[in-house]
């Protein structure tokens, strides 16, 4: 068996010496990889669709539009564009939910989604991927990278995927019972007469009222200070953030208690230099090495509004003529600092994907970006140059 081993070893070596094959060719993963394997097996990559199907899904994996969630928009997939990628930006404190969708009648196409993150020397690294047992994928960005998701479908096939891009807190709410309209005092607020900032938030509850764990963890600390009374101090091996509770009545944990989200750490109180106002809990979180930082998106647990999506147009993935001038973007959010270029009434565009305010366009000298909702018209002949 071992022989048989080493003889296998022997093969891969020389086959991928001889020609340069990926390596999830041989230990494919994900579904997209197994799928990659079959074309290989079929020898795809020796047809020109096939190569399209496998430079354009590398490519996209460089493309530099991004976006900021919460986001929805609606991709073209097929023919000469397999593939599209995005990049995004998630708030600190915020778990990305992303979730794909195909109109009932445009499902027997393939759908590959992967999700990357971009590493310190540019190159990507998956974190993740949907399978037939997950249709919706979710990440905590601790680390505040910028995320690649690579959507593609199957060779010679075409659909329409429109995702649904949303966050939600990475913590639950520290006070059982309440909720975000129990918040009095935001970060960066002046205390003591403008000499120092809030470095935390205020949660308004009766006296008594338990304080719980927002994040499974262990007690590092407990105690009492001037500023916040009678403290509690929580952290995570898995999050590089310590939780604060101040204020506190009484501590009801111990140092080195082990505890899982809910669990009561202590009860609401007015200790320290709170000792004339009315009860609350001040929440802080620190991260290691970085001091603190707002608690807001780390708890806030309010729906996210979002802007729907318009029917699905007569344009997607079509080459079509703008009617009138208009600015070329890097994001759909349309900011001022991200505009590319200006594109004149008449030029030329692809329709890649589509929002409600505008459209993911490819120009003739193959920029992406987003252009906002502008008059459109049919372009009948082939334009060889828009790949």
């Amino acid at each position: 068996m071992f022989v048989r081993f080493i003889l296998f070893l022997v093969i891969v070596a020389f086959a991928v010496s001889c020609k340069p094959v990926p390596v999830s060719h041989w230990f494919p993963v994900t579904p997209r990889e197994h799928y990659e394997k079959e074309l290989y097996r079929a020898k795809m990559e020796n047809t020109a669709a096939g190569q399209t199907w496998f430079s354009v899904g590398e490519a996209v994996l460089n493309d530099s539009v991004f976006s900021n969630v919460p986001y929805q928009e609606r991709f073209y997939l097929g023919d000469s564009v397999p593939a599209q990628a995005i990049r995004l930006n998630i708030p600190e404190g915020r778990r990305l939910v992303i979730t794909p969708s195909r109109e009932p009648g445009d499902t027997s196409a393939h759908f590959f989604m992967e999700l990357y993150k971009i590493k310190r020397n540019g190159k990507p690294q998956r974190l993740d991927y949907i399978s037939d047992k997950t249709q919706s994928l979710t990440y905590t960005n601790n680390d505040s990278d910028t995320l690649l998701l690579r959507l593609q479908t199957g060779l010679n096939e075409q659909t329409a995927v429109s995702l649904s891009l949303t966050t939600e807190p990475v913590l639950g709410f520290p006070v059982s019972g309440h909720s975000m309209s129990s918040v009095i005092s935001f970060w960066g607020a002046d205390r003591d007469g403008g000499v120092r900032s809030h470095e935390g938030i205020d949660i308004r509850a009766k006296r008594g009222t338990p304080v719980v764990a927002a994040q499974n963890g262990f007690v590092t600390q407990t105690g009492t200070n001037n500023l916040g009374g009678k403290v509690v101090f929580l952290s995570s091996m898995s999050s590089p953030y310590s939780l604060y509770y101040a204020h506190l009545d009484s501590q009801l944990v111990s140092v080195g208690e082990r505890v899982v989200v809910g669990d009561t750490l202590g009860l609401v109180g007015n200790t320290g230099n709170a000792i004339t106002t009315a009860p609350h809990l001040h929440f802080g979180i620190y991260a290691r090495g970085s001091g603190a930082v707002n608690p807001l998106p780390f708890i806030d647990n309010r729906k996210e509004k979002i802007t729907g999506l318009p029917q699905r147009s007569r344009w997607l993935g079509d080459t079509v003529r703008i009617r009138r001038k208009a600015n070329l973007y890097v994001s759909p959010q349309f900011e001022k600092s991200g505009q590319i270029a200006s594109l004149s009434a008449n030029t030329l565009v692809r329709i890649l994907g589509e929002m409600a305010k505008g459209f993911r366009v490819e120009t003739e000298d193959g920029t992406k970006g987003y252009i906002p909702n502008v008059p459109l018209e049919a372009y009948s002949k082939e334009i060889s140059s828009i790949k």
